[in-house]
């Protein structure tokens, strides 16, 4: 007996479980799709989704570049975050939900006929009839940002290490990203706070990053010591700028 009813018992969490989650979606997709009705019917809404996929994407590359300038900075032995081949999975993971939401971005906002972008622009620097040059700094990032994921990606089997200057390049490319947000978006200004932060916390991990380094780097060949900067193999082959 004590056979027989084990099974149902071990079911019974399983069954409510999934009743649990099957209630909760659908009371939350139906209380979504009564918030986003006015929004969808409103003219709008394909450049309302690529306005919000782009700050999403801004997002996520704004945590890309602090954990890849993380796993180069000194200061990681002393505050040990994460093990490095942790931060090497995540920082893999927001590198490509990065592309996939610009690829959101772009198409929202090339299949808006009121946005002034068109299929051309989107694609194409200097393209664009609204704010052509933001627009173009935003593709022309965009490109070279599929560049620097795909050597990144590859460029450790086929070339060794010389896919690292090509992977340096993302700090213009964020660059170019930042400015491209705040000089595209028409809403730039009630979000001054969240572009002023961000970009703040890069340049600071960034200028540490780049001279904490330097300057123990120098001391250790000066000490005749290896500098203690260095990741493991697979985590350099991997790691970022």
């Amino acid at each position: 007996m004590a056979r027989s009813t084990s099974p149902a018992r071990s079911g019974r969490p399983g069954i409510a479980t999934a009743l649990l989650v099957l209630a909760t979606t659908c009371v939350g997709g139906y209380g979504a799709a009564t918030l986003a009705t006015p929004v969808v019917h409103n003219r709008y809404f394909p450049w309302i989704v690529g306005r919000s996929l782009g700050l999403a994407a801004y997002l996520s590359m704004t945590l890309l570049m602090l954990l890849g300038i993380w796993l180069r900075h000194p200061w990681r032995f002393r505050w040990p975050l994460m093990r490095a081949e942790t931060a090497l999975r995540y920082h893999a993971a927001l590198a490509a939900a990065t592309i996939l939401l610009v690829v959101g971005h772009l198409v929202s906002l090339a299949s808006d006929k009121y946005a002034g972008v068109g299929w051309v622009g989107a694609l194409l620097p200097g393209h664009s009839a609204y704010r052509t040059v933001p627009v173009a700094l935003g593709v022309a990032a965009f490109w070279a940002y599929v560049l620097v994921v795909v050597t990144a990606r590859l460029g450790s089997r086929l070339v060794g290490r010389r896919w690292l200057p090509v992977h340096r390049l993302v700090v213009p490319v964020f660059a170019a990203v930042f400015a491209h947000g705040v000089l595209a978006g028409t809403d730039s200004g009630r979000l001054r706070w969240l572009y002023a932060v961000s970009g703040a916390t890069v340049l600071i991990a960034w200028v540490t990053r780049t001279f904490v380094g330097e300057s123990l780097a120098l001391g250790a060949e000066k000490r005749g010591s290896p500098t203690p900067v260095s990741l493991p193999r697979h985590a350099r082959d991997e790691g970022a700028a």
